[in-house]
């Protein structure tokens, strides 16, 4: 996990989150707020968790058929200006590998493909009512844990 006391990573870890649950949740406007705001450092530290977490999942669920439908149907809730961005590389990352395909893409684009890969392999592995349950569950283990969410719910 992370040290309590080190805000950048507590607050990645919560913006990751999130990110994650509102692409599962479909809430647009969610998807678009969660990193408003964020300076280069912050955003590489969500960027950084991210790809962790992607990487745990993986691990765990072996490697996801990403159906075509599912995968667009996510990137369509990302940002206008990522969009395109988001769904090629996640294209892409089907015959490169997803650390090949985000590399040359800019870091808010590099983060709604991370999200967009997570949260499809989620949706295929347990469907929308059980990821969204998962989400919830490590928020409240956060919570549990004494990492307090560092800024309010919109």
């Amino acid at each position: 996990m992370t040290e309590p006391d080190d805000p950048r990573l507590v607050d990645a870890m919560w913006r990751a989150t999130d990110l994650t649950r509102a692409y599962l949740a479909q809430d647009r406007s969610r998807v678009a707020a969660c990193l408003v705001g964020l300076d280069m450092e912050r955003l590489e530290c969500v960027v950084a968790w991210l790809a962790c977490e992607h990487d745990l999942l993986f691990e765990r669920l072996g490697e996801p058929s990403m159906g075509v439908r599912e995968l667009d149907a996510v990137a369509a809730l990302a940002p206008p200006e990522t969009e395109f961005a988001t769904t090629a590389a996640v294209r892409r990352a089907k015959e490169t590998g997803l650390l090949r395909a985000v590399e040359d893409l800019a870091l808010l684009d590099q983060i709604h493909t991370l999200a967009v890969c997570t949260v499809v392999m989620l949706l295929e592995a347990y469907g929308r009512a059980r990821a969204l349950e998962r989400v919830d569950a490590d928020t409240a283990e956060y919570e549990r844990r004494g990492y307090a969410r560092p800024y309010p719910l919109t």
